[in-house]
């Protein structure tokens, strides 16, 4: 059974943001690519200090690996009769059960291309990422799934 899904607001505005930080990641790297030095941080600690170096080649792997990671959740996203989702799905609730799961994929993508453009910049400025990273990075990306799946759980209550 396919099933349909239509664009909330708050989805549309997250993917636009979504590709705005995908765009800006490449943007930045490739406007800074000849004033990099040639050693720059490939590595951080879970303290957010650098504890790697390479060479700057290096740094085309993150927005590779950003927009196969990016790409892959939109190909998820279009498959919603594949989606194993939480919660009791029933003919009354189906559409707002997937809806949920689809605002998860989308916050999760977002927090994704965020993360992935939150290291690239600060190894195109040879910067640490801060000792905050590593709380921020798991509250953005275990955070919606808490929460969207809470609210799946949830709902019929």
């Amino acid at each position: 059974m396919k099933i349909k899904l239509p664009v909330t607001l708050y989805q549309r505005i997250l993917s636009i943001l979504s590709f705005l930080l995908l765009i800006g990641q490449l943007l930045c790297l490739i406007l800074r690519w000849n004033s990099l030095p040639d050693k720059i941080p490939t590595h951080f600690g879970l303290n957010g200090q650098a504890d790697a170096y390479g060479p700057k080649g290096s740094l085309v792997i993150l927005p590779v690996i950003t927009i196969l990671i990016y790409l892959l959740m939109i190909f998820v996203e279009k498959f919603p009769e594949l989606w194993n989702v939480p919660g009791h799905v029933t003919p009354r609730n189906i559409g707002w059960i997937y809806g949920n799961t689809k605002s998860m994929l989308v916050t999760l993508r977002f927090a994704v291309t965020f993360i992935f453009f939150y290291i690239n910049y600060c190894s195109v400025f040879c910067r640490d990422l801060g000792a905050w990273f590593t709380p921020v990075f798991l509250l953005l990306t275990a955070g919606p799934m808490v929460f969207f799946i809470w609210r799946a759980v949830h709902f019929n209550k």
